[in-house]
């Protein structure tokens, strides 16, 4: 079986994907309860907080950015919706075959938002936000223990985001707003508005 039934009930072929089965609303819910860092956060963070994290460094780093490049930032770990978040080092233990399926799957997300070309086209903004996001939850929610790389790995030593505590959202509060700025952002985009949940999140939003 190659098949996983996702949050609306769909079945998600991972081998043989089907662009009809692949959903905003099945991403955002399913971002909104993977924990980053295998948990070991000390309060849960999930990759739908973090993606949200790098669309607004994006957005503060380039104001002048294009709905699509933001929308692109926003997806930029939407394929983990179906692959869940693995660790670096585990990504490393696996090697080459983990990327090559990664790499598929978020080439058939992007595909099917049509995001391809302005993921490409920003790569290198969005892995940079990407791991100023990195290094900033690190500093703020893991130990404080291990090798020094972050910085090294971001090539700006003082570098480090402001980071809110973002303490009283819940889960479902991630999924929505996550719905909900796709929509903002794609709208600005398209002129279509994205799928809406009953009870949208706060205006008090955390970036």
């Amino acid at each position: 079986m190659s098949w996983m039934l996702t949050a609306t009930g769909q079945q998600f072929d991972l081998r043989f994907i089907d662009d009809a089965s692949i959903s905003l609303i099945d991403i955002a819910h399913h971002l909104s309860q993977i924990n980053r860092y295998s948990g070991a956060c000390s309060r849960p963070m999930s990759v739908a907080e973090h993606s949200l994290f790098v669309l607004a460094i994006v957005e503060s780093a380039l104001p002048t950015a294009s709905p699509a490049v933001l929308l692109a930032a926003l997806m930029h770990d939407a394929h983990e919706a179906y692959t869940n978040d693995l660790t670096q080092p585990m990504k490393q233990v696996i090697g080459e075959p983990w990327r090559r399926e990664e790499l598929r799957i978020q080439h058939a997300v992007l595909k099917r938002f049509g995001l391809v070309e302005a993921s490409a086209g920003a790569a290198k903004l969005i892995h940079w936000a990407d791991m100023t996001a990195l290094v900033t939850e690190r500093q703020h929610l893991l130990p404080h223990t291990g090798p020094a790389w972050d910085a090294e790995r971001l090539h700006e030593p003082s570098r480090c985001w402001n980071f809110p505590e973002n303490g009283k959202f819940a889960w479902h509060d991630w999924r929505e707003l996550f719905i909900e700025r796709f929509g903002e952002l794609n709208y600005a985009r398209t002129a279509i508005p994205a799928p809406s949940l009953v009870g949208g999140p706060s205006s008090d939003r955390p970036f």
